[in-house]
């Protein structure tokens, strides 16, 4: 912008709106520097994502192999117990056949059969004359009784079994109740 003072003129910067400011010649090597430096830090970044990525796919890769090698081994064991069990049971299989020519070699038959049960970890579970328990108990009917508190198991009808400590079948009762 040129003004005029007293007769002369001088000229002052002048500086317009909406154009980029004048460069200097040093400021050009400082801006590609700067895109060097972008460069880099943009290579930096995109080499650090691919290693990261590729990391996960490892990751991804050793989880599946794990859960697989998991269900392997879970099968495995299983198959093991399994096995386990029925050579235990294979005398009491030989002492039915046994017990089949022998009507009475069958309390002995059962007797070991109980045996192994046992050693399985396998209980009765008591239910005549207790207080009926719906957690070990099956209630099939109540009973008018004079003679049993209310709520007493009177009969068991078919006996339930414990497998370390957890019922695996509940007691079938009948349970007593006031007339």
């Amino acid at each position: 912008m040129k003004v005029k003072k007293r007769g002369k003129k001088e000229e002052e910067p002048t500086e317009e709106v909406g154009t980029a400011p004048s460069r200097k010649v040093g400021d050009e090597a400082e801006i590609e520097g700067d895109d060097l430096e972008l460069a880099r830090q943009l290579a930096e970044a995109e080499r650090l994502v691919e290693e990261l990525t590729d990391q996960l796919l490892r990751s991804r890769a050793e989880l599946d192999n794990t859960v697989k090698r998991a269900a392997r081994e879970r099968e495995a064991s299983t198959l093991f117990a399994s096995e386990r069990l029925m050579t235990k049971l294979l005398p009491v299989l030989d002492s039915l056949d046994q017990a089949a020519k022998h009507v009475e070699g069958m309390d002995k038959v059962r007797k070991q059969l109980l045996d192994v049960l046992r050693t399985e970890g396998l209980s009765p579970i008591e239910a005549k004359g207790e207080k009926f328990d719906p957690y070990k108990h099956e209630a099939l009917m109540m009973v008018e009784s004079d003679e049993d508190e209310e709520g007493t198991v009177t009969e068991e009808v078919q006996r339930g079994y414990a497998l370390n400590s957890k019922v695996i079948r509940f007691s079938k009762v009948l349970v007593s109740k006031k007339r």
